[in-house]
Formats: structure tokens, C-alpha cells, sequence
């Protein structure tokens, strides 16, 4: 009778904790109670850029307080290179970072961090000075000198997809603002970056003169990325995303920043 108590009693104080670990939500984990930290870079327009007056704008702003609305939080938003945000991610810094991130499969698989499912298909492609008429696409660009932005992929997928020793000289570049001076000033022959990116900022009149080549090198997905230790929030971020492609949120929200989209079937 007695061994049957305890048994029984254990059983009970089993079904506690896994109630107790079901009850865990998006709220039990943050770096601070009731705010979703936000790690950005503010130099990746138009996922993440910084007004005149020192603000942040920018689409990964506008989804990152869309999902603070959505979950009840308060967006918070902290302002650091590209090249340091997954790391600060990592150490606990931020809850989140949203800054155009890739989607590869070495994030995919990183223990480090949640790398959500896409919120926006993209994809890997050239940007050259519109005098530059040698290259008309990747096939032209062996002996050129490469520009890109440090920490990103684009670079990695171009150097990885061209003929071994095509490109021989690459600079890499705190932001998108650095790197397109150095195009327009002839430092660089062209720039592995984005394609929805460059074609913002030709639509807004933040660059002129140069050229974005709708050769795509390849198609990728970028998303948000999440604490590895806050799976709760990674979950209710994924739901939400989900939501939003099914109901046409995310499209909307692409076509107003960027103007020009690539199909979501390209992801598939």
C-alpha cells in the first residue's frame, strides 16, 4: 500500500514538472521581463538602416516591433556590426537577432542559436558600376576585385559556386553604406550582396549609378534568429511567421520596402 502511495506520488510530482515545462512560454526567458531585445546592425538597407536623425527604420525593424505588437512585448532594439551580431546573440546579449540573416545550412544546423524559418526569399546577386559593361553577369567576373559586407554569405556563396581562383581579390566592409561608396568610387570592380537590397536604395535614390544584374548567383531565404536558450520564443516567432505568409503579411511588407520580390516557390 505504502510502495503503491509513493508510486503514485511520484507519478503525480512527474506530471507537475511536464505541466510546469508545457506552461513555459515566450515571456520566461528574455533578457529582460516584459522587452524582446533586438540585435540590428542599422547599416543593411533596407532590412535594417539608420534615418538622418539616428533612428532605426528599415523592414526587419518594422517585422521585429510587428512581432514585439504580436507576443505582447516590448521591442527594444541595439544597434551593432553585422559581423558581431550572431555572437552577441550567442552570449545572451539579445533575444533576437533581425538584420537580414541568411539562411545556410551551417546556421541551420549551429547549436549557438534558432535560425527560424523565412520570412523573405532573396537572392545572391551583382552589383557592378553602370559604366561597367564587362560584366553582364557571374560568368564575367573572373579578375575582377570583389566587395562584400563582413560577416555576410553572399561572399562565401560566390567564392564557393565560381571556378576555383576566378576571383583573386576580395574587401570586405563594415556595412551595405561602405561598401557601395567604394563600388561607385572604382575600389571595387562589383559587390556579392543581395538582390532586393541594391534595388531599394536605386528606387529611393540612395545610390544612383550603379547597376543590379537579376543574374542570381542563387536563391536564399534570410529570417530571424533566436537565443538558443528561449525555444518557446522561437516557436511563437515561427507561428507567427507562418501566419503572416499564409495571410499575405510578409508579401505586403516586401513589396512596401523593397519594391521588387521573388517568388516564395523559389524557396521551396
Amino acid at each position: 500500500m505504502i510502495q503503491r502511495f509513493l508510486m503514485a506520488a511520484a507519478g503525480l510530482a512527474l506530471a507537475m514538472v511536464a505541466g510546469a515545462a508545457d506552461a513555459q512560454d515566450h515571456r520566461d526567458a528574455l533578457v529582460e521581463d516584459g522587452v524582446l531585445t533586438v540585435g540590428t546592425s542599422g547599416s543593411a538597407p533596407p532590412f535594417s538602416m539608420t534615418t538622418p536623425t539616428g533612428d532605426l527604420a528599415g523592414f526587419d525593424v518594422d517585422v521585429a516591433t510587428m512581432l514585439g505588437e504580436a507576443l505582447g512585448l516590448e521591442p527594444s532594439f541595439e544597434k551593432l556590426d553585422f559581423a558581431g551580431l550572431l555572437p552577441g546573440l550567442t552570449s545572451g546579449r539579445f533575444d533576437i537577432i533581425a538584420s537580414g540573416v541568411t539562411r545556410t545550412p551551417e546556421r541551420l544546423a549551429s547549436e549557438d542559436f534558432i535560425l527560424l524559418s523565412p520570412y523573405i526569399v532573396n537572392g545572391v546577386a551583382i552589383t557592378r558600376r553602370a559604366g561597367e559593361d564587362e560584366i553582364t553577369g557571374w560568368d564575367t567576373v573572373c579578375g575582377k576585385v570583389m566587395g562584400a559586407v563582413r560577416g555576410g554569405t553572399f561572399q562565401k556563396i560566390a567564392l564557393e559556386a565560381l571556378p576555383a581562383g576566378c576571383v583573386t581579390e576580395t574587401r570586405e566592409y563594415p556595412g551595405a553604406t561602405e561598401l557601395f561608396l567604394d563600388l561607385r568610387n572604382g575600389r571595387i570592380d562589383f559587390a556579392a550582396h543581395d538582390f532586393l537590397g541594391p534595388n531599394y536604395l536605386l528606387k529611393n535614390g540612395q545610390i544612383s549609378d550603379v547597376v543590379v544584374l537579376d543574374d542570381l548567383l542563387a536563391t536564399i531565404t534570410q529570417s530571424v534568429a533566436v537565443n538558443a536558450g528561449n525555444e518557446a520564443l522561437a516557436d511563437a516567432i515561427d507561428t507567427q511567421f507562418a501566419a503572416w505568409r499564409d495571410d499575405g503579411t510578409l508579401q505586403a511588407l516586401i513589396e512596401e520596402w523593397f519594391g521588387a520580390s521573388i517568388d516564395w516557390s523559389a524557396a521551396e
